[in-house]
């Protein structure tokens, strides 16, 4: 494995959008999901570590909210706001320093974001800061056993390691959380469809874009994607590709 802190910059930026495309089902079923603390907000809302956006554009439409997506690579800063509708605006931030004003915002969303986190106690300080009192603060991840049980982990077993260091994460998260006063209030499982087929999945992996395979070694990631391709060929239309992610609200 490499080193944990991965930079969205490169290759790694260019291929995240077709390596990281969720289905727009798949995106649905996280507004539905995540509705009871945004929908009543009425926003504005803080994408916080929002890549290119993809979740900026879902939450502006589909709750009709501004939201502002805090992004720190350059890269995918730029992709978010060619693609950002009137309603997403696209700054220059991170967890540890938030660009935006004190009490700015309804909620915050957070995907994938935890395990990219260096420094939790100021992450849980600007999270509080930037939320209006009651504010919830939603964190998407996957940071259970089930985990390790999806299709990354058949292929490429190396990273049944990153479930637990995911866990760890989450759990220095709500500790800084709970000093900043915030606690959390609801943890839910959502089976989300990662891919219609065996063969999408194969090409997004071998795209690379996940930061996790980003931590293998080149040989290594080669050979987990030799056993894919190999599957994939075997039964190209079987699927959908499924995996369990959990939902963490804060407040």
């Amino acid at each position: 494995m490499g080193a944990a802190v991965i930079r969205f910059r490169g290759e790694l930026a260019r291929n995240y959008v077709d390596g990281r495309r969720l289905p727009e089902e798949t995106v649905a079923v996280w507004m539905r999901a995540v509705a009871p603390c945004i929908a009543v907000s009425g926003g504005p809302v803080l994408d916080l570590g929002a890549g290119t956006g993809r979740f900026s554009r879902a939450l502006a439409g589909h709750f009709s909210v501004r939201v502002v997506a805090v992004e720190p690579s350059a890269e995918m800063r730029a992709a978010a706001a060619a693609a950002a509708g009137p309603d997403v605006g696209v700054v220059g931030g991170r967890a540890e320093a938030v660009p935006c004003a004190s009490r700015a915002f309804q909620a915050i969303w957070a995907s994938q974001v935890v395990h990219h986190i260096e420094d939790f106690d100021r992450c849980a300080a600007e999270v509080r800061r930037v939320l209006v009192p009651g504010g919830r603060l939603v964190v998407r991840g996957a940071f259970h056993d089930a985990e390790r049980t999806t299709l990354f982990h058949t292929y490429f077993p190396d990273l049944v390691v990153l479930a637990e260091e995911r866990g760890r994460a989450l759990a220095a998260l709500t500790r800084a959380l709970e000093g900043a006063g915030m606690a959390a209030e609801r943890r839910d499982t959502v089976v989300q469809t990662s891919a219609p087929t065996l063969a999408a999945f194969a090409g997004q992996v071998a795209l690379r874009a996940h930061s996790p395979l980003r931590r293998l070694s080149d040989d290594r990631f080669a050979e987990g994607l030799e056993r894919l391709r190999k599957d994939a060929a075997r039964s190209p239309d079987s699927g959908p590709i499924t995996s369990a992610m959990d939902l963490v609200v804060y407040s």
